[in-house]
């Protein structure tokens, strides 16, 4: 998984600074919830000179899938937030829409928790949020929540 960004392929999603692969799941045997939905993935967030990595365990299947469908409705709407909140504290997004057809995307990003803080904001078009849903969908596809 300790790759260089040009060896990762295409990433599963990207939207303005930030690039998400998802590589296998972390258990590939297990059958439990609470570990068989687990994925090693990588994260890259750039922004004007600076970029930040993760790469590890830190996503669940869950977790995309909800925040595909909070896309989903915030995409409907035009208003509201729609959050990838995961367990695990390397990674969070908030897209915050607007009436004016302006998303904030905010990413919150560290490869070590105790010593290290990163936040990345960005404006994009609200037209980019049926994309997104759609990466996460095919995503989501490709890496079902399994277990009960």
């Amino acid at each position: 998984m300790n790759r260089y960004p040009t060896e990762l392929g295409k990433p599963h999603v990207k939207l303005a600074g930030l690039k998400l692969w998802v590589h296998s799941y972390q258990y590939p045997n297990a059958d439990h919830y609470d570990d068989a939905n687990w994925l090693n993935a990588t994260a890259i967030c750039s922004e004007k000179g600076a970029t930040v990595r993760v790469t590890e365990a830190f996503i669940r299947t869950p977790e995309i899938f909800s925040w595909q469908r909070a896309v989903e409705e915030m995409a409907a709407n035009l208003i509201g937030e729609a959050r990838l909140e995961c367990l695990e504290p390397e990674i969070a997004v908030t897209l915050k829409g607007s009436a004016l057809g302006v998303v904030e995307m905010q990413v919150e990003i560290t490869p070590d928790r105790l010593t290290q803080e990163h936040r990345f904001t960005f404006a994009i078009d609200q037209s980019y949020l049926g994309l997104l849903s759609s990466q996460c969908a095919i995503l989501f596809n490709a890496f079902p929540i399994r277990g009960a």
